[in-house]
């Protein structure tokens, strides 16, 4: 079959390479569609954690059963899949956790992932889908579970104030999956204009682009016009500075990007002097259930975040646009069984 290979840091080749084997217990499945998330940006560019090369990338992926044991799912079922393999039995696997399982592996990173022809994994990790489900779309879930996590950690309420700041591809669908969930998205914040654009056009109450537009915000709120939550998408150590002043006194932060080795310095009175909660989240938690039944039902506008589309034989210039995205692009696709 072929895949897409990172061989080492920024180096991509479209090979053939052995049919996935399949343990007891796992299926075969025919990618249609992976999209490239910054964690894979972070990878193409050796900034990443648990990973060894040469890697086959991809996690958010979609396609069509091949071969499967008897169970939950049947050749010619659409599906996506939770891309953790934990061993299930841990104290943080307990706590469906299993992101902290000491054992853990994920498909894209430590096991081959879904810019191929073929992945294999688990039955039990694969969501089905409607049979009508649009497998393009069907990419998003997997960002919708890291959202749908990343709310349920901060513990976000119906009729809650939100700021996003970092307006990608899990930008955007912070954005969504908040108001989707009753609260009311009052700023979203992004350097890149066509971003911050497309968060105005999903319902973003305002959008700004720089520091100074910011801390001008912010004045002009006064306290009681702040956010009670801030989503932070980007893991840009200014913009986590940013995340902590924008929230409102008693808020909390959620740091949902991040960045492997950067530093941040904050001042360590500020949690104390304003009574606020920082939360750090990481990965689909449980939610790939329901973020997939919501994106089947256009719950979330995927047309406005999945911006380019390229064959699996272009993958180099698929993680290329990724890493240095036009004004124009959000997500990169791509298409693996050429649909």
């Amino acid at each position: 079959m072929r895949a897409a290979v990172l061989n080492g840091p920024r180096d991509i080749t479209v090979t053939e390479v052995p049919g996935p084997r399949l343990p007891e217990g796992w299926a075969l499945v025919r990618v249609a569609y992976n999209s490239i998330c910054g964690s894979d940006v972070s990878l193409y560019n050796n900034a990443w954690h648990g990973t060894a090369f040469p890697a086959v990338p991809g996690h958010e992926w979609s396609g069509v059963v091949e071969q499967a044991p008897p169970g939950q799912v049947v050749p010619g079922d659409r599906v996506v899949a939770d891309l953790t393999l934990s061993c299930g039995q841990c104290r943080w696997c307990r706590r469906s956790q299993p992101v902290m399982c000491p054992g853990l592996r994920e498909f894209g990173f430590t096991d081959p992932g879904g810019c191929a022809e073929y992945v294999a994994v688990p039955a039990a990790n694969l969501v089905r889908l409607p049979p009508d489900a649009d497998l393009l779309a069907a990419t998003q879930a997997e960002p919708l579970a890291v959202a749908l996590h990343a709310l349920s950690r901060v513990r976000l309420a119906p009729g809650e104030t939100v700021a996003v700041l970092g307006c990608g591809g899990i930008g955007l669908t912070l954005l969504q999956a908040a108001q989707a969930a009753g609260a009311q998205v009052v700023l979203a914040v992004d350097p890149l204009p066509g971003r911050a654009k497309t968060a105005g056009l999903l319902g973003a109450g305002a959008t700004l682009g720089t520091p100074e537009e910011v801390a001008d915000w912010i004045a002009d709120a006064g306290p009681d016009g702040l956010p009670d939550v801030v989503l932070e998408a980007s893991g840009e150590p200014d913009a986590i500075r940013t995340a902590t002043a924008l929230v409102a006194p008693g808020g909390r932060v959620a740091l949902v990007g991040y960045r492997v080795g950067r530093q941040v310095e904050l001042e360590s009175a500020r949690w104390p002097l304003k009574l606020m909660e920082t939360v750090g989240t990481m990965g689909p938690g449980r939610f790939m259930g329901t973020a997939a039944a919501l994106v089947a039902r256009g719950v979330l506008r995927t047309d406005l975040v999945v911006t380019d589309v390229l064959d699996l034989a272009a993958a180099d210039e698929a993680f290329r646009l990724a890493d240095a995205p036009g004004p124009d692009t959000i997500r990169v696709a791509v298409r693996a069984d050429g649909a």
